[in-house]
């Protein structure tokens, strides 16, 4: 099942409608109670990191699956000026996105990373773009950030204060926790966050 494509705008506009598609889905498929708000609760997590994606932002919503695995995409075209982001985060006092605390803002980063070209892409540094991969052929996208990848290159780094304070975030997100798998991916000028969860057994 595919649900509706909600389009959602970082100003507010369809985030509402989003996670109604998302309950409605969950209804469809008859999820019990538990389940339900699971998957509300990572609907709302994704549309929350809209909000905080940087410059104006138009892109498309969509929920697709069956009662036993569910995935939540966000897609949008890459065309982010990396010129126009910067001046914006110029504003703040720090000179950064402050929202780009934690695994969710992060993720954010991640996002927006990926809405630039390559080009502009080459100038960003953020501590989870370190963990981009290009030419993943099990996805099919150009270049891919995923949790499970991510969640490996900290286990490989062993007890490091780098890795325990990313294992910190990691616990408290409740992304991280109820989310089977996490994945941006650009592919064709397009970028996608898909958040997957299994709700078999």
């Amino acid at each position: 099942m595919v649900t509706d494509i909600i389009s959602v705008k970082n100003d507010g506009t369809g985030v509402i409608e989003a996670v109604n598609e998302t309950e409605r889905f969950a209804e469809y498929q008859k999820l019990d109670h538990k389940n339900a708000l699971r998957l509300r609760l990572l609907a709302e997590e994704m549309t929350g990191l809209i909000k905080n994606l940087v410059g104006d932002f138009d892109g498309r919503f969509w929920v697709e699956g069956d009662k036993n695995a569910v995935s939540l995409c966000l897609e949008a075209d890459c065309r982010v000026d990396y010129d126009r982001r910067d001046a914006l985060l110029k504003v703040s006092t720090s000179g950064k996105n402050e929202a780009h605390k934690g695994f969710m803002g992060k993720l954010t980063g991640v996002f927006e990373y990926c809405l630039m070209s390559y080009e502009a892409s080459a100038r960003y540094s953020g501590s989870y773009a370190d963990y981009m991969y290009d030419d993943v052929p099990n996805y099919g996208y150009e270049r891919m950030w995923s949790l499970a990848a991510m969640r490996n290159g900290l286990e490989n780094m062993g007890g490091t204060a780098e890795a325990k304070e990313e294992w910190d975030e990691l616990e408290k997100s409740i992304v991280a926790s109820l989310a089977d798998e996490v994945t941006v991916g650009v592919k064709s000028h397009k970028v996608r966050l898909v958040i997957k969860k299994s709700f078999k057994g």
